[in-house]
């Protein structure tokens, strides 16, 4: 019995968990149609609500998501920047966790 309680998840949970995913989905997508410049102006944005201590999971999440679009934009002009892009989000990832 213990074990099938372990197993189940509460419907709300799930529901919430499905809705942040499909926020990252949509704020991936629309990350990948900016233009480098308005990509950085976004980041720039994000970081003055890192700056002002808004802690959220989305600007988390927001934030790693970012990282990753920087990295794999990199990645097609210069694979050291993007290794060292990849390597600063990794630290942020573990200084979060």
């Amino acid at each position: 019995m213990n074990t099938e309680i372990e197993n189940l998840v509460s419907l709300d949970k799930w529901k919430v968990n499905k809705i942040e995913e499909s926020r990252n989905d949509n704020f991936s997508d629309y990350l990948k149609v900016l233009s480098f410049n308005d990509l950085v102006n976004e980041s720039n944005d994000l970081m003055d609500q890192i700056k002002r201590n808004e802690e959220s999971t989305d600007l988390f999440s927001k934030t790693r998501l970012m990282m990753s679009e920087f990295s794999s934009r990199l990645e097609i002009e210069s694979k050291h920047l993007a290794d060292t892009v990849k390597e600063f989000k990794k630290q942020i990832e573990d200084k979060l966790h």
